[in-house]
């Protein structure tokens, strides 16, 4: 008789609801929780394809259909007595599955939540603020892997919109406070664990030590950060609730989730520091990146983030269309938005108030470059 070993739970509820398996030869199972016999738990079994397990995990594949896909509608009963390191007994049936009432509801999608707390045993440990992501691309079929170009990417994607975060954080304190704080690389994290082992996981640490006034605003950024993710769990109102965080919180928010919807998968992360009770989860299912992806991919305008420049104009050229001004910071130097206004009659040497937009985008070496583009002119 058949059997397998459980290798890894998909959905828990007072128990387990989903597990994946394998059998000796490496085919791949997916088990369902029907009753309980006994002090046994029962569950309906059947045979998968590597790749739809990875559309199930995604949540791009509903637990039903997959079930009912049974190759040559093949599936088994098995019990389980709470002892996860033996293997499963699986019981053959004769009876066609859809006859029967041991399937789940249609849309049964399963979370991509993170059923454990590892962020919060590693921030406790290191006594610092832990994110941890994982992704599902497609090569994660084969095995728990993921292309190093993806991982990489990922990797920038994750501290830019960790930074904007943070920076948006910062701005919600009153000038007095924000004076006091250090916050010179406070976005910053190091890869403390490249990938867990047997994983795809990832885990981050903060690079600067908590300091007196606690976890500070690192902490706080990802709580917004958490709001942000938010928005993948309604599609169709991302927009208008990312209309608060609009510029380059919002902007990488948005390149974030057309990199997963380009490389066809979903994102989890989770974070702690040491004094929460448990740990803050987000993020987004394949199907849900390419809907934002979809939904977000004229959002031009929430990726632009308003800046105000006054200073002396230092150079002007009017058929490139840009320009420089000299303010309190050093030279800023810029272009004209599409409609923005004539550099006609301008003056060198001149005090300007510029109302402009920045721009942030990647290189390929990771790096940022802001553009600065003029919307509208007034005379300080």
């Amino acid at each position: 008789m058949r059997t397998i070993h459980p290798t890894e739970i998909l959905a828990y509820y007072d128990g387990v609801e989903v597990f994946a398996g394998q059998d000796i030869i490496g085919g791949c199972y997916v088990g369902a929780f029907i009753d309980t016999v006994g002090d046994a738990d029962r569950y309906l079994v059947v045979g998968v394809r590597p790749e739809r397990l990875r559309e199930l995990r995604s949540g791009m594949l509903d637990l039903r259909t997959l079930l009912l896909e049974a190759p040559g509608g093949e599936w088994y009963l098995t019990l389980v007595n709470g002892d996860a390191g033996q293997p499963l007994l699986l019981e053959p049936q004769n009876a066609v599955l859809i006859t029967t009432d041991y399937l789940p509801e249609d849309g049964f999608l399963l979370s991509d939540d993170s059923i454990d707390d590892l962020a919060l045993q590693h921030a406790r440990t290191r006594h610092n603020v832990v994110l941890e992501f994982s992704a599902e691309p497609p090569e994660a079929a084969a095995g728990h892997r993921i292309r190093t170009a993806t991982l990489g990417s990922l990797l920038l994607l994750m501290q830019t919109i960790v930074k904007y975060a943070y920076q948006s954080a910062l701005r919600d304190l009153a000038p007095q406070i924000r004076s006091t704080l250090d916050t010179t690389d406070g976005h910053l994290m190091d890869v403390v664990i490249p990938a867990a082992p047997g994983s795809y996981r990832v885990f981050l640490e903060a690079a600067k030590p908590p300091d007196m006034f606690g976890y500070g605003e690192l902490a706080r950024g990802l709580e917004r950060l958490d709001e942000v993710f938010a928005s993948a769990a309604a599609p169709d109102t991302a927009r208008e609730k990312l209309q608060k965080y609009q510029g380059h919180l919002a902007g990488s928010y948005i390149k974030l989730v057309q990199f997963l919807s380009a490389n066809r998968t979903g994102l989890s992360y989770s974070w702690a520091h040491p004094a929460l009770k448990a740990a803050r989860y987000g993020g987004v299912s394949e199907s849900g990146a390419h809907q934002l992806a979809a939904m977000l991919s004229d959002a031009d305008s929430l990726a632009a983030e308003p800046v105000m420049l006054e200073g002396t104009l230092e150079r002007v050229n009017r058929g490139r269309g840009d320009w420089a001004l000299l303010t309190s910071d050093g030279i800023k130097a810029g272009n004209i938005a599409n409609g923005g206004p004539s550099l006609n009659g301008l003056q060198v040497g001149k005090t300007y108030r510029f109302l402009c937009v920045a721009e942030a985008e990647l290189d390929a070496a990771g790096s940022e470059k802001h553009t600065i583009y003029l919307q509208s002119i007034a005379v300080a």
